[in-house]
């Protein structure tokens, strides 16, 4: 994936496994060959206030339209670990 490709996912929709909207992609990490390393999605809240941004491994998520699908309950989202904003 190109950072070109990569800044086209921000701010898209993060689904659950259940297709309830939990929040927003906030980044895409890559590596060197631009390999996805994760995904760092804002969940929670009312338009970004009062979220809390998660990590996300390349396992548990799918890119597919314009949403990222969760392979997790909304529950398990929010057990995901933290990350600084």
């Amino acid at each position: 994936m190109t950072e070109a490709e990569a800044q086209q996912w921000v701010d898209k929709a993060v689904y659950s496994s259940e297709d309830g909207n939990l929040g927003a992609v906030a980044a895409i990490q890559r590596d060197a060959s631009g390999k996805v390393t994760e995904l760092h999605a804002d969940i929670g809240g009312f338009l970004g206030i009062g979220s809390t941004r998660v990590k996300i491994e390349p396992s548990q998520f799918k890119l597919a339209g314009d949403r990222v699908l969760l392979n997790m309950t909304s529950e398990q989202a929010k057990q995901l670990p933290k990350v600084a904003k």
